[in-house]
């Protein structure tokens, strides 16, 4: 049974204002713009019948702002308590609401883009992956998770999560099913057969809220839990075996995902946005050539990027002419893809600046490469990349703050500085910024 149906329409308040955490469909968030929604699809997996509705959605009951999430979901923005009701239809119509927000929240859920059709991948995910959702949404005693509680499952292949991060990881060994890891530990798992995922991610879950324990200073996450007390006891608390197995390191990048790409007798055609934001005309527009060119469907990964599915040769070749000229981007060596940046203020009401309008001036300027190495921050919250980059930039008042490896938050080298002035210091020492052995592969 999948864990999206039909929302339940009985009476009942109106969902309330929600500021500064994980917003869902059904809970959203309020921000400089109004509600962001976020839409988690199954599996990040959307027919094109799907796509078109969300961008309708996005039109009728937002302001037309599409966000790509790392989590591969997607965000909805400008929606307004007026356009809620009509946004919940539309989703309902199209099969992409949960039944209530318990369930929602409890759904972050990272799968595999490509696990069913790549030819590298150890295992097709779709019934692990249903299993999981199911139980997600049928056990009570998973209520009392923390709402960013997260898992991934990943059939390992062309595109590995390796770099993307979650509380449970499913990571496919082959015919003997999961290693099942916990963060914070990357040595130490247990083993899972395919149709045992449900359970094990459960007993996982459970274990942790009772080794947690509810006072103030109680870990929120399982890397908190598991540095606290290790990995061992979390195991033996869900009553399962774990032994010493390394997980994978590998982990995919942009230049293995974008552009136009064979998977034995299929084609797939990855795209991405600058900065991880579409417009919904274009996003309708790329559904109309998606659909004429013969694709069967859209499916979401945690890199802010897209894939295109279905397609023969001739349809992917065809497509990656039209994201291009649509203003998607198809090139890793893209200089936009070295830049993380949040759309600031006032979109934001934590922003000080207008951020992304920065971003797009300062990416030209930064050395030639693959991978992000500057982060423009709105705030010091660093929502775009909380990860520490080689450069970020953080908007205050006054300036920018410029950090130095390191975090939106972290202490500044720098303060108060201009765009133009930092547009001067990335010309004159861009290279001294971001030395050659910093650059990512």
């Amino acid at each position: 049974m999948s864990a999206i149906a039909p929302r339940r329409t009985a009476a009942g308040p109106p969902p309330p204002r929600r500021k500064g955490w994980c917003p869902g469909a059904l809970r959203p968030m309020e921000t400089g713009d109004g509600l962001i929604a976020r839409v988690r699809a199954p599996r990040g997996r959307l027919t094109l019948d799907q796509a078109a509705a969300l961008a309708k959605s996005a039109i009728a009951c937002g302001n037309g702002a599409i966000g790509l999430s790392a989590r591969a979901s997607l965000h909805l923005r400008g929606v307004s308590e007026r356009t809620l009701p009509n946004l919940h239809a539309r989703l309902g119509l199209a099969g992409l609401i949960d039944a209530d927000p318990e369930i929602e929240r409890l759904r972050n859920i990272v799968v595999s883009p490509l696990d069913d059709i790549d030819p590298e991948a150890l295992l097709d995910l779709s019934a692990s992956a249903a299993a999981l959702e199911a139980r997600l949404a049928t056990d009570a005693d998973l209520r009392r998770l923390p709402a960013k509680f997260s898992f991934i499952l990943d059939a390992r292949g062309r595109l590995p999560l390796a770099d993307v991060d979650a509380d449970i990881r499913f990571e496919a060994a082959g015919g003997d099913g999961f290693d099942v890891l916990l963060a914070g530990d990357d040595a130490l798992a247990a083993r899972c057969a395919p149709e045992g995922i449900g359970e094990a991610a459960a007993r996982l879950g459970c274990a942790f809220i009772r080794l947690a324990g509810s006072g103030d200073d109680a870990p929120r996450r399982m890397r908190a839990l598991v540095q606290r007390i290790g990995a061992e006891p979390v195991f033996d608390e869900a009553g399962l075996e774990a032994a010493p197995r390394a997980r994978s390191q590998r982990a995919a990048s942009l230049a293995d995902l974008l552009g136009a790409r064979a998977l034995g007798a299929d084609f797939v055609l990855g795209a991405a946005a600058a900065f991880g934001e579409i417009e919904a005309g274009r996003f309708a527009a790329l559904i109309e050539r998606a659909q004429a060119n013969g694709a069967n469907g859209l499916r979401l990964t945690p890199w802010r990027a897209f894939l295109i599915a279905g397609l023969d040769r001739r349809g992917a070749e065809a497509m990656e002419r039209s994201v291009e000229r649509l203003g998607f981007i198809v090139r890793a060596d893209e200089p936009r893809l070295r830049v993380a940046a949040c759309p600031g203020g006032p979109a934001c009401i934590h922003g000080h600046r207008p951020v992304r309008e920065d971003a797009a001036r300062f990416a030209p300027l930064l050395p030639k490469g693959r991978g992000v190495v500057l982060h423009v921050s709105g705030c010091a919250k660093g929502c775009a990349r909380p990860a520490a980059t080689t450069i970020t930039l953080t908007a205050t008042e006054t300036g920018y703050d410029l950090v130095l490896a390191g975090k939106a938050g972290d202490p500044p080298a720098r303060r108060g500085l201009s765009a133009a002035t930092i547009e001067a210091l990335l010309v004159a020492e861009a290279a001294t910024l971001v030395p050659a052995e910093r650059l990512p592969p």
